[in-house]
């Protein structure tokens, strides 16, 4: 029975800590230490959008639990309440009854952290502005990045297509920044650049290299596609839309 219960829990952490953004070495770290403070044995795998987790205990019985990610939410102060609460476990093993309230607890609090679409609409305009000036745009330059960017992330914030919603972005922040440079004098290159730096998959790319040099390599391997695919998806429509603007 305990058995059973640990394994559910473990598998519905691992579950959340790839949702908001976990690597697949993060998750397989974690749930060794929780694994660890219950002095059981577990054995893990993320391996792209699938986890695996099997639990033994001394009299070698097994049980395994596997549960598929089908969609994720980059949310650091979220995936950071998780983190938390997995210290926390290492460092005072409560008992699976007091876990699953911890759980419940961390639930609660996500529901409070929602961060508002205006502060994220805010929050791109100022990312998309300042990246504009890396690529040696000025201020009218990184004005219009920041107005083509913010735009363009209110047409597709509810795309759940990766490919199609990054494809659109690349053809809409070149439409955009076209129109705007038919108003006033700017740069097409920094702008173009700086509105499209906020779609790029950095943390993907990121976590994929991680996973790559910590020999996760099926699991890094699929990201490191993803994330190409998704550069592949800005760049193509920022290209059609250069075409369609001659």
């Amino acid at each position: 029975m305990f058995l059973e219960r640990i394994a559910d829990v473990l598998i519905y952490i691992g579950k959340n800590l790839s949702f908001y953004g976990a690597s697949a070495t993060e998750i397989e770290y974690y749930i060794s230490k929780i694994s660890e403070a219950y002095d059981i044995d577990v054995n893990i795998a993320a391996i792209g959008t699938v986890i695996t987790l099997t639990v033994v205990d001394d009299h070698g019985k097994s049980i395994t639990r596997i549960e598929r990610v089908s969609y994720s939410e980059i949310n650091f102060e979220k995936l950071s309440l998780w983190e938390n609460m997995i210290k926390r476990v290492t460092e005072e093993k409560p008992t699976i009854f007091t876990l699953k309230q911890w759980i419940k607890d961390i639930e609660k609090k996500e529901n409070s952290l929602g961060i508002s679409f205006w502060k994220n609409i805010i929050a791109v305009f100022i990312a998309s502005f300042g990246f504009c000036f890396v690529f040696r745009g000025n201020y009218k330059d990184a004005i219009a990045s920041g107005i083509s960017a913010l735009l363009v992330y209110m047409a597709t914030y509810k795309i759940t297509s990766k490919i199609f919603r990054d494809f659109l972005a690349g053809l809409l922040v070149y439409s955009v920044i076209k129109l705007i440079s038919k108003i006033v004098s700017i740069s097409i290159f920094p702008s173009l650049a700086g509105g499209i730096m906020v779609f790029v998959p950095g943390l993907l790319l990121t976590n994929a290299i991680m996973e790559i040099g910590d020999r996760n390599l099926v699991s890094g391997s699929s990201k490191l596609m993803e994330a190409i695919f998704m550069l592949g998806s800005l760049v193509l429509g920022a290209a059609m839309a250069s075409a369609l603007w001659g």
